[in-house]
């Protein structure tokens, strides 16, 4: 059986080493229209046959490009410095620039991931203005990746598969082997009699991709031969799709934007069906900079934190604040940035007109006001502290009440509560910018007084 298959697949396909530079001929002009190309090179079968493939591409077209090889070396198997020489070797016989970079692997996203966030770093560090990265991964990685990602619940983005071109830095990664089996390289390979270097971790089906490509895809394969078909036009039905949620989400984002990119309408939001709510969080955050929620996260922000009156959803990088009837994203850096109390004394104390910054947390505006405020006479013996819980202050005309109360009903955001510079005289709270001044220290009739207006700073994601 498995022999039969293989005699079908091999009459169904000219494996001539001319129908592959076509193919690839073909995939970048319908990809680029660049003159310059930076090959990614591992040394393995795939990159060594796309830079073999694209030297005789660039002599069948009178050299109209220009070509260089970059190697990473991850430094993470006993074999890597053989594989750095012999990718030196192959540019070395083929005419080609070569680069090696290497790069220290580290990080808690485990070493597949922290790998590929170290190369895509040097390939964004190494690649040249208006040069394009020429990645080798070919249509058996697509179908691993397919399947990977179906198991773990990908949505349309998911499911769109590897792309074909995407944003690298100021350049761009183009794949133009991404329709091609890897049976049509190894016989290519064969054929033009290229080496190549072999990762044995390639074969520990301990990974998941290894579990795939050597005992599930061959399942598949013998069942239904034709199945990278149908699973690529499933990945075009998959990015279209994923298309026009990005197209609708849009939309639905100028519908529910205000003033700031970092602030939306809470009330537009929760009119839309959840659903549109979680594809245009999903859209706005993503515009935001901000890492990718997972499911679960997404659907909690939508269905539990959103709904809520006065509710915060915390992220790896960002916080949520719902508000009033706004929805609010800050830089979760910012918001849990260390503040020092100042004393004033030592600085001659506060102004009685002009402006003190606060490092890390805006500025104080002081402006002369006679018979409001705190007495002026009283400004140099302040201090500044911030919240730590258990703060009482008997604000002028009103009872003693708690500062959490006080700020509650000034409806300072929550964000700021443990922001906001209060001002000390001694041990005792005597005034809140853009609240209230206590009793003892209020500025009464002729007495010159001071009113002090605290600006925060931007904690927005982005402004």
């Amino acid at each position: 059986m498995d022999q039969t298959l293989a005699l079908l697949r091999l009459q169904a396909m000219d494996n001539s080493p001319q129908v592959l530079h076509d193919k690839l001929e073909t995939a970048l002009a319908e990809l680029t229209s660049a003159r310059k190309f930076l090959i990614g090179l591992s040394g393995g079968l795939d990159s060594v046959v796309l830079l073999h493939a694209m030297v005789r591409l660039r002599k069948h077209c009178g050299g109209a490009f220009q070509l260089r090889a970059l190697h990473i070396n991850h430094q993470l198997q006993d074999q890597a410095p053989s594989w750095e020489q012999h990718c030196q070797r192959q540019c070395a016989v083929l005419g080609v620039e070569f680069i090696s970079a290497r790069v220290e692997i580290s990080g808690s996203t485990g070493i597949e991931n922290a790998a590929r966030q170290a190369r895509y770093r040097e390939f964004e560090a190494e690649l040249l203005p208006d040069e394009e990265l020429l990645l080798a991964h070919h249509r058996d990685d697509q179908m691993e990746t397919l399947l990977l990602r179906l198991i773990r619940g990908s949505g349309s983005r998911g499911l769109s598969g590897i792309p074909r071109s995407r944003v690298l830095g100021a350049n761009r990664l183009l794949r133009p082997l991404l329709d091609i089996d890897r049976e049509e390289l190894q016989n290519y390979a064969e054929s033009e009699q290229l080496t190549w270097v072999e990762d044995h971790s390639n074969k520990d089906e301990g990974f998941d991709r290894n579990y795939c490509r050597h005992s599930l895809l061959p399942l598949i394969e013998a069942r239904w031969p034709e199945y990278r078909q149908s699973w690529s036009k499933s990945a075009v039905l998959a990015s279209e799709s994923e298309g026009l949620l990005q197209e609708l989400a849009a939309i639905d984002l100028v519908q529910i934007a205000t003033e700031s990119k970092s602030i939306v309408s809470r009330e537009k939001l929760l009119a839309l069906a959840e659903p549109r709510r979680r594809n245009v969080l999903r859209h706005w955050l993503a515009n935001l900079g901000a890492k990718e929620l997972g499911w679960n996260q997404l659907q909690q922000l939508s269905k539990e934190v959103l709904p809520g009156a006065s509710a915060q959803f915390i992220a790896e990088d960002f916080q949520v604040f719902c508000f009033r009837e706004s929805v609010y994203v800050l830089d979760s850096a910012e918001l849990e940035r260390d503040l020092e109390s100042i004393d004033l004394a030592a600085r001659r104390g506060l102004p009685v007109a002009g402006e003190v910054k606060l490092p890390g947390n805006g500025r104080l505006q002081i402006r002369a006001k006679q018979g409001e405020g705190i007495c002026a006479d009283k400004l140099s013996n302040l201090s500044i502290r911030y919240r730590r819980g258990g703060e009482t202050c008997r604000l002028a005309g009103r009872p003693s009440k708690t500062l959490k109360k006080i700020l509650s009903e000034s409806e300072v955001p929550p964000w700021l509560r443990s922001r906001i510079p209060l001002l000390y005289d001694g041990e005792e709270l005597s005034y809140i910018p853009g609240v209230g001044v206590s009793e003892e220290l209020a500025a009464k009739g002729a007495q010159p007084g001071c009113i002090i207006e605290w600006e925060s700073p931007n904690l927005t994601l982005l402004t």
